[in-house]
């Protein structure tokens, strides 16, 4: 991303951030994303084009911003188990609740973008980067012989598959179920302490 989220912006700042990142997220639920164009960005935010190349590169960076501000509602570090089977749980659990929560927003999103478009793809690739970022860190894995970048690979594209089957193929899976799923797929693999275990 051009704008650096490691510094804390302006009050400026964050009115035009916010301003630009809502605009994007009304639009999308409206239409597809290859339809939307800076200029009409700009117009409804009320700021001009030179405003937004001073904080994007383009309507995909500022995308990524939206995606992000997504994600930082996937939180998993306030856990306090060392099981690696329930920190899997716990991090699906608040993938499916940022879907839930946002479910209006996402229902627009899936509508006017089908799942192989630019869009869709942009955002399960944002999702799958946090998740391997996440698996890395909290996860143990089983079979040391094989990488760790498949492995967490592995995980992400688990995760995705039952998400996509709930939220954009619409299936009739509760999460009871999604959990059952997932931990058949991808629970083997991992490594849980004595103390979790039965």
């Amino acid at each position: 991303m051009k704008y650096d989220l490691s510094k804390k912006p302006t009050r400026g700042a964050q009115r035009t951030l916010e301003a630009f990142s809502k605009t994007m997220f009304a639009l999308l639920a409206k239409k597809s994303f290859e339809t939307i164009s800076v200029n009409e960005i700009c117009e409804i935010s009320n700021f001009p084009r030179a405003t937004f190349y001073n904080y994007f590169d383009d309507k995909y960076d500022l995308l990524t911003y939206c995606w992000y501000l997504l994600s930082r509602e996937v939180k998993i570090e306030e856990t306090s188990s060392n099981s690696s089977q329930k920190i899997l749980t716990v991090f699906f659990d608040r993938v499916y609740d940022l879907f839930m929560d946002h479910s209006e927003l996402l229902n627009g999103i899936f509508r006017n973008n089908p799942i192989n478009s630019p869009l869709i793809n942009n955002f399960s690739a944002y999702l799958k980067q946090i998740m391997q970022e996440i698996f890395y860190e909290y996860l143990d894995f089983d079979n040391k012989n094989v990488p760790l970048q498949l492995v967490a690979d592995h995980f992400s594209n688990t995760v995705m598959l039952i998400l996509e089957a709930i939220f954009l193929k619409q299936q009739p899976i509760s999460l009871e179920q999604a959990h059952e799923y997932m931990h058949y797929l991808v629970g083997h693999l991992l490594v849980d302490s004595p103390s979790d275990e039965g």
